[in-house]
């Protein structure tokens, strides 16, 4: 069984602790017909003092469809983030377990859709996460960065369920932008979430034609109250979907 690595670093106000937790991913499925398989592995760090990282190596990769342009750890990145000021991370609320069910969509792109599900679960000192991924990606395959990314978890009144809408703003090769809109449903978390939250995170991304590899950061705030009715009566639709 391998254990969970501490680093500390010295700072000015005293010593700061990163709890880095082992986590391994794969995923199958099938994208524009072509089946898709990839497996990988990292460390995030549940102590949110040290950046999260990863990889994926692709044995599939369908011919048309750029790893980058979803967010294919984003069902593990919110473990890491800083829950100050009252809000709470995915490893606040589930402890690595927990499953995800999330819808990517492209702005300009009614040709694309992707669906990812995956299930996460806490195995000894490790999180392990298994996912699907299915549907069609028309989009871009030049993408090179993340520029921005932003979410909103709102409540349900399901006990341990979440729902997220999230924006991810994608840089291709030439400069311009691609804009990545993805709604989740976490669920099966040993906690509720108390109130609407926003996170945002850094990410740093590449691909080299086999290996997707990842680093991140991110942090919760709450939203006043002005800015999280929009955002609440955005999610209406995926309620219904749900019920």
């Amino acid at each position: 069984m391998r254990t969970i690595a501490v680093l500390c670093l010295s700072v000015s106000t005293g010593v700061s602790c990163a709890q880095l937790l082992n986590f391994t991913a794969a995923i199958d499925g099938s994208v524009n017909g072509s089946g898709v398989s990839a497996t990988g592995s990292g460390m995030v760090d549940i102590d949110q003092a040290a950046r999260s990282e990863g990889t994926l190596t692709f044995s599939n990769l369908p011919e048309n469809f750029d790893p980058l342009a979803p967010s294919l750890l984003s069902n593990l990145c919110a473990n890491a983030f800083q829950d100050q000021g009252g809000t709470q991370n995915l490893w606040a609320l589930g402890g690595g377990n927990y499953d995800v069910s999330r819808t990517f969509q492209w702005l300009g792109d009614s040709q694309s859709q992707l669906f990812m599900d995956s299930q996460v679960s806490r195995v000894g000192d490790d999180i392990v996460s298994d996912s699907t991924l299915t549907g069609t990606y028309a989009g871009p395959t030049d993408i090179v960065g993340v520029r921005s990314y932003a979410i909103t978890w709102v409540p349900s009144s399901a006990p341990g369920e979440v729902f997220e809408a999230g924006t991810m703003v994608l840089e291709r090769a030439g400069g311009s932008e691609l804009i990545l809109q993805f709604t989740s449903v976490y669920s099966g978390l040993a906690g509720s979430l108390q109130q609407t939250q926003f996170g945002s995170g850094e990410f740093d991304v590449s691909f080299d034609g086999t290996t997707l590899s990842v680093g991140w950061d991110g942090q919760f705030r709450v939203p006043t109250p002005a800015a999280a009715l929009p955002l609440g009566v955005g999610l209406i639709a995926l309620r219904r979907r749900r019920s």
